[in-house]
């Protein structure tokens, strides 16, 4: 006999537990049961819970049983139009609201950017003309702040300079 848990069909332990494998079936899982450790600790707890399962006993039914039951039946469909006409105005909590409000916002943006795109974001203008006195008079102003530069960078180098 080929091992059930090893060919992964573990309903054959099960059908064992259970009492419905065919005589010649549960003979050879029998002495298979008495070679292989995990099969025979599988077939065991099988049968300790049909056992505890054959054990049990449900509690007796009431005799207003159906009557109780039906009663909650019609008391919860009359709740049920009160509670869909009242849910809009009853707090959500904030894991439902949250991504309804984001999608909102995105839509929201997407719209502002679709109506008005040269509104968010200016073009800057190129082709500017420039004039050859502008671009001496900062060429002029750069020599300038370099010459600052320099001159803070070596009062710094040296301490003794102060």
């Amino acid at each position: 006999m080929n091992c059930p848990i090893a060919n992964r069909n573990p309903g054959m332990l099960v059908a064992y537990a259970a009492g419905e494998l065919d005589p010649g079936t549960a003979g050879a899982l029998k002495r298979h049961l008495d070679g292989c450790a995990a099969c025979r600790s599988m077939a065991a707890d099988q049968t300790a819970v049909w056992k505890a399962l054959d054990a049990f006993e449900a509690p007796a039914v009431s005799p207003d049983f159906d009557r109780r039951l039906y009663r909650r039946i019609d008391e919860g469909l009359r709740r049920w139009w009160w509670e869909r006409l009242t849910r809009p105005f009853r707090p959500t909590p904030l894991r439902q609201v949250l991504p309804l409000t984001a999608t909102a916002g995105l839509l929201l943006m997407a719209g502002l950017l679709l109506q008005h795109p040269g509104q968010i974001a200016p073009v800057a203008q190129r082709g500017q003309i420039v004039r050859a006195d502008q671009v001496e008079s900062t060429l002029d102003d750069l020599d300038l702040l370099r010459q600052f530069g320099t001159a803070d960078s070596a009062e710094s180098v040296h301490p003794d300079a102060m």
